[in-house]
């Protein structure tokens, strides 16, 4: 049984490519697949010093039959964030968990894809409040989507309470809105029963947050002055929802998984809904996972006050000497190969150099596959190695045309550091090359090393490597 929404994208058309023309279709980087597809490939034992089991212990999960003691951890809620850089496929990670945590003796996974095109928030203005109510409602689609109607098993005084709670909320915010054209939210309509009743409540909440900017602010205003006593609500309902899915031998409690927060527009949004707004995730009672953005790793001791912070890096794939991991080159030659027919290369060296210039990173590796399929001459129907240093040559020229003297500066010190292998130090600076990917990090973020695609363009080559 696994309740969580489809994503958006539809992967039955994402097959392998065994034509030429299907070689596109087969590279796209945008598309995360799920732990049961064809093209997923399990990284997890290849991303250097990362051990996976400590995910799952930071959510008190056996790692030997994947089983949640419930009445060992009835007060300790685990709030996991798990940091890494983009591309490096947390995405397809937390699929994962999820396919192994949702059952009877674990989890009921509520996956909320903050980006999902349809059914997200609004990636350019967002605060914490927003996430939240997206969450209930979330939580309330895949509660009404259970075969054993478990919106009807919940006790209906505390969704009465929550409903009434909400119901007086929006109350305020059209009291506040009286008089102005087109703002005030209705209340009812959301189906017969008090449980649907709630989760139209819920969805047209958040219809207001993402469709009107005034509306949004009002709302998150109310509901952030009431914030105490929305999570009591929240955490009431919660506790009686992890009931009833015990007593029906669903779950032992809810886990939310919050993906797609590295996805909103600006830095500054992004750190005030995990740092300015950091308190308020302390009084949320229920366990969760969100995805954090590489460049608020920094906040991980104020953090750790509150939650639990883990690293998830890209794939090593070679020693600081240069010397190639082998385990990890045969994962990602699989990981080709599950997309792309052998026969579409003129040889495997021409994927294992693909693979190194993709820097452990699965998304870049099908970035620059979906260059060189651009250069690959039709006539000869397969990518050879100049298709591939072609595509390399361009996106290294367009990765690397906004680097900076400072940056320079810095990519110099890296090199030098790394030759003489003297780790380097934490420094603000380095956070915006993080998110550029410029740099990236291995290991658990004690190694960095530049990104290969940028050590091949023409500006690193000049004014890092001195040569003309």
């Amino acid at each position: 049984m696994l309740n969580m929404r489809k994503m958006s994208q539809d992967l039955t058309h994402y097959k392998k490519a065994n034509k030429f023309n299907e070689i596109d279709n087969a590279v796209r980087n945008n598309i995360p697949v799920t732990a049961n597809h064809e093209f997923y490939t399990d990284f997890s034992d290849v991303r250097g010093d990362f051990e996976e089991r400590v995910l799952y212990r930071a959510l008190n999960v056996s790692t030997q039959d994947y089983s949640f003691d419930w009445e060992a951890n009835q007060t300790n809620k685990s709030l996991l964030f798990l940091g890494g850089m983009r591309g490096s496929g947390k995405t397809s990670e937390l699929a994962k968990i999820a396919a192994k945590l949702n059952h009877p003796e674990a989890f009921f996974c509520v996956t909320c894809n903050l980006d999902d095109t349809e059914n997200g928030l609004d990636l350019n203005d967002m605060e914490y409040m927003d996430i939240l109510i997206f969450q209930l409602e979330r939580l309330f689609e895949e509660i009404h989507g259970v075969d054993h109607k478990l919106n009807t098993a919940i006790d209906i005084e505390v969704i009465e309470s929550l409903q009434k709670w909400f119901e007086e909320r929006v109350k305020e915010v059209n009291d506040s809105v009286k008089g102005e054209v087109g703002m005030e939210i209705e209340i009812g309509g959301g189906g017969t029963g008090a449980f649907m009743q709630l989760l139209g409540l819920a969805t047209k909440l958040k219809t207001n947050i993402i469709g009107n900017k005034e509306n949004a602010q009002k709302i998150r205003k109310v509901f952030k002055n009431n914030f105490r006593e929305f999570a009591l609500k929240f955490n009431e309902f919660i506790e009686q929802t992890n009931f009833t899915l015990r007593r029906n031998e669903i779950a032992k409690e809810i886990l939310f998984i919050v993906d797609g927060l590295e996805k909103v527009s600006t830095p500054s949004i992004r750190r005030k809904i995990v740092d300015e707004e950091g308190p308020r995730f302390s009084q949320i009672n229920v366990n969760t996972i969100f995805t954090l953005p590489i460049e608020l790793l920094s906040l991980e001791p104020k953090l750790e006050a509150f939650s639990t912070v883990r690293s998830f890096p890209f794939v090593k794939l070679q020693e600081k000497d240069g010397s190639i991991i082998e385990k990890a080159m045969q994962r990602f030659l699989y990981f080709v190969y599950e997309r792309i027919d052998k026969s579409l290369f003129d040889n495997e060296e021409t994927v294992r150099e693909a693979i190194l210039k993709g820097g452990g990173s699965p998304r870049q590796l099908l970035h620059i596959l979906e260059y060189a399929f651009m250069h690959a001459d039709e006539q000869k129907a397969v990518i050879d190695r100049e298709a591939l240093d072609k595509g390399i040559q361009k996106l290294a020229a367009a990765n690397s045309r906004f680097l900076t003297e400072k940056d320079i500066e810095r990519l110099k010190q890296l090199k030098e550091n790394n030759k003489l292998d003297i780790p380097t130090l934490y420094g603000e600076e380095w956070q915006d090359l993080y998110e550029r990917l410029i740099v990236f990090e291995y290991n658990d973020g004690t190694y960095k090393k530049v990104n290969p695609i940028i050590e091949v363009s023409k500006i690193y080559q000049y004014y890092v490597e001195q040569l003309s």
